[in-house]
């Protein structure tokens, strides 16, 4: 089973030797290494070049992760493919263990994998994402995307794909994912075939201060862009599951969706006068969050009760309860990386 790994680069020409060089290292008998440059004006293309032969090189205008993604797709011949970004590592055992995975498992189109956090020279923080195992889906999530849709998915550099799910949801449609292409992957990729989880840490996961995913202030701009996103997505998945003969709500207020429940809910504590969509009010998206985040069954315990409580705290009327729900809001760059900031492994 060969592996295809592609290396997703924009600018991260710092980061690019060791991406590039723990992509080249795998223990797995079968593996290709692609680099796509995403039009970088930084040195990349010169690093890239200086690997020669071991990697193929796929350089292209700037045209956001998606359409780096599809580029990379394209050009490469994997059973199964592993999209890394630049910034990220992987173990040297990676590749195998997910083949090993989708042998095990016909059935599946995803396997995911946990993840090291890493500072920006990359030294290892004490913790992995996510923080324990058993978190992460196994099985069929397609009434569950109905239902809920909110379930633990991994940035980008912690998944492997099926090639032949690929094949049925591809390309990534470039013009709504510049960024976040992961999430469009993890909207679309259950409707075609089963989710297998593994709880080995098989990479490291960079958090830097200068993440392409994280530029821009978290303010009320920000959430009712998410709430946006989230939108673009659900439509997507109503484009696939018509494809695949999947039921999927049309109302995308319809499954109760905590991260997207939430997300309405932050934009109206930064401004109630701007509510990310028509009819938000606070009570009734915090009771409504509140069901959503404590009945999904693809969330951990100790998830549901922190979503929990933020409905809560989001719901009371203090201004103290309102600060800190703004400061707490889930799924925010600003809290991935403050995981960052644990003590190193000795």
């Amino acid at each position: 089973m060969r592996v295809s790994i592609v290396v997703i680069n924009y600018n991260y020409a710092r980061f690019l030797p060791a991406s590039v060089s723990s992509a080249l290292a795998q223990d797995h008998p079968d593996v290709e290494v692609l680099v796509v440059d995403d039009g970088s004006s930084d040195s990349s293309v010169e690093v890239i070049r200086g690997f020669g032969t071991t990697v193929s090189a796929v350089l292209k205008e700037n045209g956001g992760q998606g359409s780096a993604m599809n580029a990379g797709f394209a050009a490469s011949t994997g059973d199964v493919v592993i999209f890394l970004d630049a910034d990220d590592l992987l173990e040297s055992t990676a590749a195998r263990a997910v083949a090993e995975e989708f042998r095990r498992h016909p059935e599946s189109a995803w396997v995911m994998y946990r993840l090291r956090l890493l500072d920006a020279s990359g030294r290892e923080s004490a913790h992995v994402r996510p923080r324990r195992p058993g978190v992460m889906p196994n099985g069929d999530l397609r009434r569950h995307l109905a239902t809920y849709r909110c379930f633990h998915w991994q940035p980008t550099s912690g998944n492997a794909f099926r090639r032949v799910a690929l094949d049925r949801v591809m390309p990534i449609p470039e013009a709504d994912y510049r960024m976040s292409a992961d999430a469009y992957l993890a909207s679309v990729v259950p409707l075609v075939g089963t989710v297998r989880s593994l709880d080995d840490v098989l990479g490291g996961y960079r958090v830097h201060g200068s993440n392409n995913f994280a530029s821009g202030p978290v303010d009320g701009g920000y959430f009712i862009d998410q709430v946006d996103r989230q939108i673009v997505h659900h439509e997507h998945v109503r484009r696939i599951a018509a494809q695949e003969g999947v039921s999927i709500p049309s109302d995308v207020d319809q499954p109760r969706d905590a991260a997207f429940i939430a997300f309405r809910l932050a934009a109206l504590l930064h401004d109630p006068d701007h509510p990310a969509l028509p009819g938000d009010r606070r009570g009734s998206l915090a009771r409504r969050g509140l069901v959503a985040a404590v009945a999904n069954p693809e969330l951990a315990w100790r998830n549901r009760l922190r979503r929990g409580a933020w409905f809560v705290a989001a719901a009371l009327p203090t201004n103290g309860a309102r600060r800190w729900a703004i400061a707490h809001a889930p799924d925010t760059p600003a809290g991935r990386a403050a995981l960052a900031a644990a003590p190193r492994v000795p």
